[in-house]
């Protein structure tokens, strides 16, 4: 996919949970977005948000909105608060980087896809528009070299070969609308996109990676981290309020921290992992096994939990 596609932007689906009757209102909404009327659906939008400031869908279309009126930095704000709230979602982080793209500041709009990515590794037009990024760095860094050094046969070689890649300079070209589907579905139109009828287009189905596997990234990484010996990233796996058994957080740190140095060779496994969610909060219990060249042994553990900032860290410890 060309970058000038990927400017056009590429909005997926979002499906959050909600009764029946509010689904309804946000695809009244979306409706009148699709046909043009961005004053109308705008205003429709901030009085349904003036009631219920947590719905997601509505949010996420408010930033659409937004962004087709050419408002880009107040679509970011809508798309960063989306991010912050829910960061289980790729879809906001892909469309913050459609905002950044726009404005030029590719490294945040790198930032963004690899955070897609990262809470949904098989998001694919995130991994495609990731790499229009690097096309597109790629071709200004040719550029700096350019400029530099103009006889540099073998930048004007590769910069010919990008700039032929991503399609010369970037253009915003219509794209194809996605069908809005039943129940709790937005289906998001991307900026300047033709209107289409959708009994002539084929459904997409959202991919959202559930809050589940977000948790579970983050204990695979606390378990990495320590088998790694890696003191930074283990001790940053543990929310400022952890509860420390009644050490002070200080001699808590200093505790795991020689505990973790000391031996040659640590290796952690967890396996049976179940996680039961509330909100915000998470318990999740497994057995670990672990191994280093003093000490073996297998508990079963139970980390509590708690999404703060955007991740989810630790804020208890138990073991039996």
């Amino acid at each position: 996919m060309a970058l000038s596609r990927f400017l056009a932007a590429v909005a997926a689906c979002v499906i959050i949970a909600s009764t029946p009757v509010l689904a309804n209102e946000v695809q009244d909404i979306n409706q009148q977005f699709r046909k043009g009327d961005l004053t109308g659906a705008l205003d429709r939008a901030n009085r349904y948000l003036a009631k219920n400031p947590k719905d997601a869908q509505a949010r996420f279309l408010k930033g659409l909105i937004l962004a087709d009126q050419g408002k880009t930095n107040d679509a970011i704000a809508i798309f960063t608060g989306l991010t912050e709230d829910y960061p289980e979602l790729p879809e906001p982080y892909n469309n913050l980087a459609v905002l950044y793209a726009s404005q030029n500041k590719y490294e945040e709009a790198k930032n963004a896809l690899e955070m897609a990515i990262r809470t949904h590794p098989s998001y694919a037009t995130a991994h495609e528009n990731l790499g229009d990024i690097y096309a597109k760095m790629a071709s200004l860094a040719y550029d700096k070299a350019l400029a530099l050094d103009s006889k540099n046969a073998t930048a004007q070689t590769k910069l010919a070969l990008i700039q032929e890649m991503i399609g010369g300079q970037p253009r915003r070209p219509a794209a194809k609308s996605v069908v809005a589907k039943p129940a709790a579905t937005i289906a998001a139109k991307p900026a300047n996109a033709v209107a289409t009828n959708p009994a002539d287009v084929q459904p997409e189905p959202a991919k959202l990676a559930p809050a589940n596997d977000a948790i579970e990234t983050a204990i695979t990484r606390w378990a990495q981290a320590w088998s790694n010996r890696d003191v930074n990233a283990y001790l940053a796996a543990y929310a400022s309020d952890f509860t420390t058994d009644g050490m002070t957080r200080a001699n808590w740190e200093a505790q795991r921290r020689a505990r973790i140095t000391a031996p040659k060779s640590i290796d952690v496994k967890i396996s049976g992992l179940k996680i039961e969610q509330q909100g915000d909060t998470a318990n999740a219990t497994f057995s670990q096994a672990y191994r280093s060249d003093r000490l073996s042994s297998t508990v079963t553990k139970t980390l509590k939990l708690a999404l703060q900032n955007g991740e989810w860290r630790i804020v208890g410890e138990t073991s039996r």
